[in-house]
């Protein structure tokens, strides 16, 4: 048997300190957490204590930002200073490496910025790191990193205010004496006729992948389903700094926003059943002109073992895949866990949108 819930886990308290925004949003986040954990999805949380899905899930990934750059080796003043404000800040630092997150954090604290600022210098770092190697004259210092995006933004550009304002931003941020030098060398091109006239280049988009975009997924089909076919669909492997994927004839894909939960995942996999099963599962009340809407399920295939935790798995039961609440040691083996449901896209006035002349207006 699963041991009790411990008191300071009851769900009717912990929405109670979220109700009345006792503690800190560190508090907050771990409570957020905790009910989600007990079956309570962000919506269900957000018309219980006021507290949106959005806000939720960033002060959850502030959270773990936090956690990470503690046993990273963050000093105690950075870890004070965001105990008790700039969950925004951190949550734009989720895509740094921990090492990363805690020099900037530093950056951040020292003088004294805010979330915008955070977002601009965490994508500055970030591409940096990407460097084969380190450009002359910078070093690894997060500061360097954005005044080598600025000094090379002021290397691309003719237009001489915009050139202005990027030597002024790398000067802003230059650390190291050796970069503040490589900026000052961008002085003379400030100077009226100081850059030689030529003729219009052609222009190319470029563009670079963000973790942020959508994930390709394998698509297992809809229930019933075979256990065989479900274990023979092929796991995704990204080849490549592209992430390129070799499809296998006949498999179906499809593309999801890269969630935090899908990119934990392992090996996530997507299923599609009814609404009427979801909602038996989870409690929820479904009306019968809905019970029949598709839903789809992701999956993470590479959870086979009980780790003591409820939750919803898929099971084998007599050869097929059954999708099931489990709260104790499954008797049966397990086929994944399922990470999140995902409704279709909803056009919430359909008559409106059956005139194509009033979407257009």
């Amino acid at each position: 048997m699963p041991e009790p819930t411990a008191p300071e886990e009851d769900p009717s308290l912990l929405m109670g300190r979220l109700q009345r925004k006792e503690g800190g949003w560190l508090d907050w986040a771990k409570a957020c957490q905790s009910l989600q954990r007990q079956k309570m999805t962000p919506q269900a949380i957000f018309e219980a204590t006021g507290f949106e899905p959005a806000h939720q899930n960033q002060i959850v990934v502030a959270a773990q930002v936090y956690e990470g750059m503690a046993k990273a080796g963050a000093s105690s003043a950075v870890l004070e200073h965001f105990a008790h404000k700039g969950s925004d800040i951190l949550y734009e630092l989720r895509i740094l490496s921990p090492q990363d997150r805690v020099r900037v954090a530093e950056l951040v604290v020292s003088r004294n910025l805010g979330a915008d600022e955070a977002h601009e210098i965490a994508r500055a770092v970030k591409n940096y790191a990407q460097l084969r190697q380190l450009p002359e004259g910078f070093t690894d210092h997060p500061g360097d990193a954005v005044a080598y995006q600025a000094w090379k933004t002021a290397q691309e550009t003719r237009d001489l205010q915009e050139r202005t304002r990027a030597i002024g931003r790398a000067f802003q941020y230059a650390h190291s004496e050796t970069a503040r030098q490589q900026v000052e060398r961008l002085l003379s091109t400030l100077a009226p006729g100081s850059q030689p006239q030529r003729k219009p280049l052609p222009r190319l988009s470029v563009f670079r992948p963000e973790e942020d975009l959508p994930r390709l997924l394998p698509v297992a089909g809809s229930l019933p389903l075979s256990t065989a076919t479900w274990e023979q669909i092929p796991a995704v492997e990204p080849q490549g700094l592209f992430g390129w994927v070799t499809s296998v004839a006949g498999q179906t894909w499809m593309a999801l926003p890269a969630w935090p939960a899908i990119q934990r995942a392992a090996d996530p996999v997507a299923l599609q059943v009814d609404n009427g099963l979801l909602g038996s599962l989870l409690g929820w009340p479904v009306a019968p002109e809905e019970e029949q809407d598709p839903i789809l399920l992701v999956a993470d295939r590479a959870v086979r073992t009980w780790e003591g935790r409820a939750g919803v798995f898929l099971v084998d039961r007599g050869g097929a895949v059954a999708v099931e609440w489990i709260e104790d040691s499954p008797p049966s083996p397990l086929l994944g866990q399922v990470l999140m449901a995902v409704r279709p896209p909803r056009i919430f006035d359909e008559e409106l949108a059956q005139d194509p002349w009033q979407i257009e207006e």
